[in-house]
């Protein structure tokens, strides 16, 4: 009785369109295509909205990387610093002329992070400088 009702069921709705709550094949194709482009592209979004990457400096095209408390300074120095989400700091290493000092990275959104230096005890700060992601400029 089941076999039957089910064969009954499938060739009764065969010659009927897709169509539930009124949405066509279509539209479900399209509306499944731009959901899987959101879930790929999160990944980049998630990276995005965090400092670690490769910056370019806007001042001299210097380049440094950071990745959770590691970072790659410009001289290709390695060094641990302080990390969050949206911030890294670290003690400027020696033979820098501002070693001593601290470097205070701050990402200002997806594709700008802000630097300033400051004293040991975070005084008296220089003029901001921008870095931009430099994967997205070449």
């Amino acid at each position: 009785m089941w076999g039957k009702l089910a064969l009954v069921s499938s060739t009764a709705h065969a010659d009927i369109p897709f169509n539930v709550w009124g949405v066509t094949m279509q539209r479900a194709l399209q509306i499944g295509i731009i959901g899987l482009a959101i879930m790929l592209g999160s990944g980049v979004a998630a990276h995005a909205d965090s400092i670690d990457g490769t910056w370019c400096s806007e001042r001299d095209h210097r380049q440094m990387t950071i990745t959770g408390p590691n970072a790659t300074l410009p001289g290709g120095r390695h060094i641990i610093g302080e990390y969050t989400r949206h911030r890294f700091s670290f003690s400027i290493p020696m033979p820098d002329a501002d070693a001593g000092k601290m470097m205070v990275l701050r990402l200002m959104g997806e594709l700008l992070m802000v630097s300033v230096i400051t004293s040991a005890d975070g005084s008296m700060p220089s003029e901001p400088e921008n870095w931009k992601r430099c994967e997205l400029t070449s």
